[in-house]
């Protein structure tokens, strides 16, 4: 594959990551394609900052064994707006996506 400067690209593999947040929990998952290899919770901390959200996300997609590179896409549902600006902060400077709410 090849970009329109004529470089190569190496190609991508295409996940999403949705999101939950709930008053308690976090809910999130990764789809490939129609595959869910990974499922995770954390819990709904308003004191978080974006860097705790942004590295406690990769750690554990990490720890799962999916490369935070891979995540090409985020959705995020959310009851709690109160975290909305520190979450969606985290998204945007770690997995470097703009996250569709």
């Amino acid at each position: 594959m090849q970009d329109p400067g004529g470089k190569k690209c190496q190609s991508r593999k295409a996940m999403l990551l949705m999101v939950d947040v709930g008053n308690t929990n976090i809910t999130m998952g990764v789809f490939d394609r129609e595959f869910l290899p990974g499922m995770f919770r954390m819990t709904t901390k308003r004191q978080r900052t974006s860097d705790e959200y942004g590295m406690t996300i990769c750690g554990i997609l990490e720890h799962r064994g999916i490369d935070p590179k891979q995540i090409d896409a985020v959705i995020i549902a959310s009851v709690v707006p109160d975290i909305m600006h520190s979450l969606t902060n985290g998204i945007i400077k770690y997995l470097h996506t703009m996250p569709v709410m």
